[in-house]
């Protein structure tokens, strides 16, 4: 498989022409799907004036990235709001402490793979050891616990499309017994630094969940679409707890909502314990 990738370097010194590999951006053309690695600043950047300044530019940077890889629905969706847009646009602009390189493409067996050998070989040392999980690694695991339970995986939808007054609802998987829609499940990560990010990412969510609760929605489900009758309907959030008080605030924020709209809040080390619930639930 082709996959498209991006190197970025950090200027150690603010008047120097050296320069250093801290990380790497891979994008699937295909899926859309992307990953990306990074140094530790501190520890590949011993000897810089700069590494402080570089850090808190690297972390700037994650977090963009992460906005950009998960699916949002921002109010322009032009071209410079796409991972491939904006890393584009910052390759052919940014000169300052942080650079990142003109894309090129290379061939490996999976996205995974790909990252692994690019950052090895590109990039070299040990990867940041300190990053939080994100949200789509959250995503990946409560589909895999969902997927332990017989009944529970059978019943298991990714990605499930359902539509809200002709809107899309962001959703991790929907839960389904014959043509009866009996969990909607989405993930939430409160550790990401953008308080503003994160508050228009639930402001989004919770609004439609309002609406689907008041008017109902439809799941296109192989091919056919079922409408989600709300006598049968359980919503739930899994969420990564915040480790700051901004991110506390936000947390709060969002607490508030599911407790108006009849949400259920699951920290995401209870994954389990709810996914053996649903599991009873279905074998009875």
């Amino acid at each position: 498989m082709r996959f498209d990738y991006w190197t970025v370097r950090a200027v150690p010194q603010p008047m120097g022409i050296t320069t250093i590999g801290v990380g790497v951006i891979v994008l699937d053309p295909h899926t859309g799907q992307s990953q990306f690695r990074f140094k530790d600043a501190h520890r590949a950047l011993t000897d810089s004036d700069n590494r402080d300044a570089i850090k808190h530019a690297l972390q700037n940077f994650k977090n963009e990235l992460e906005q950009l890889s998960a699916p949002t629905e921002p109010l322009y969706l032009g071209d410079r709001y796409s991972l491939r847009g904006y890393l584009t646009f910052v390759s052919s602009h940014w000169m300052n402490i942080i650079r990142v390189d003109q894309v090129k493409s290379m061939d490996a067996a999976n996205i995974s793979e790909a990252t692994q050998l690019l950052f090895d070989t590109l990039i070299g040392g040990q990867a940041q050891s300190d990053v939080k999980p994100g949200v789509r690694q959250l995503k990946r695991e409560i589909r895999t616990v969902y997927r332990s339970f017989p009944e529970l995986g059978k019943a298991t939808v990714p990605d499930a499309d359902v539509s809200v007054a002709r809107r899309e609802l962001d959703l991790n998987l929907a839960v389904v017994r014959e043509d009866t829609v009996l969990e909607l499940n989405q993930a939430f990560n409160f550790q990401v630094n953008s308080s503003a990010t994160t508050r228009s990412r639930i402001d989004a969510w919770t609004l439609k969940i309002d609406k689907l609760w008041q008017e109902g929605g439809m799941l296109k489900y192989n091919d056919s679409p079922i409408e989600i009758s709300k006598d049968h309907l359980s919503i739930t959030a899994v969420a990564l707890d915040p480790t700051t008080s901004a991110q506390q605030q936000n947390y709060e924020r969002f607490k508030a909502f599911c407790h108006d709209l009849n949400v259920t809040l699951i920290a995401s080390n209870h994954i389990r314990e709810h996914a053996e619930s649903l599991n009873r639930r279905l074998s009875a």
